[in-house]
């Protein structure tokens, strides 16, 4: 599995996982489900209507490549519900008592895994917009360190983001109270 790949250090305990929103992934694969359906509506409209006998014979005389067409369309769809469940799969949020670390999959042979220490973040905000975000609750979540903005990482359609942000932000004072105590500082 997946979790197999993210080595963790020692003592380390993964907090939380997360996904995009299921409903991104139904939005997608219907749609490409009524795209791979489209051929098939427009031959049984052709075929429900009355057509000229040239019109029949020419369609007829080319069903193979019709058929190879109508192949290749699907074949086509095919790869395109391979690849929406790929990324949905493989994009992960991977939230440590330490660290989170970001699963970012770009088709099916690039992958982005980045991660970033709790002590160094500077900022999480969460943006919720629109109707359907609002009432299935998902929405982005960036997170900031004090660095460059190279290692800024931010995800969209995450569920719960507000959830998310009130996870990372008590483990985030965890771990600060936890080096506090290690180094002998008082803590505020």
């Amino acid at each position: 599995m997946l979790f197999d790949k993210i080595e963790l250090e020692k003592n380390e305990m993964i907090i939380k996982t997360a996904r995009k929103h299921w409903f991104i992934i139904y939005t997608e694969l219907s749609l490409i489900i009524l795209f791979a359906l489209f051929p098939l509506f427009c031959m049984m409209v052709l075929l429900s209507i009355p057509l000229p006998e040239k019109i029949t014979e020419l369609f007829i005389s080319n069903s193979s490549f019709i058929v190879f067409g109508l192949a290749a369309w699907l074949l086509l769809s095919s790869m395109a519900a391979a690849t929406v469940w790929t990324s949905y799969f493989l994009d992960l949020w991977v939230i440590t008592d330490r660290r989170i670390i970001v699963i970012d999959q770009e088709g099916f042979f690039n992958r982005k895994v980045g991660n970033f220490r709790l002590e160094r973040l500077q900022d999480i905000q969460v943006t919720i917009s629109g109707v359907i975000p609002t009432l299935l609750d998902f929405g982005t979540i960036r997170a900031q360190t004090a660095s460059a903005s190279e290692s800024n990482f931010e995800s969209r359609s995450l569920p719960h983001p507000r959830e998310l942000q009130s996870t990372i932000q008590t483990a985030m004072d965890e771990r600060l109270k936890a080096i506090s105590n290690d180094l002998g500082l008082p803590i505020e």
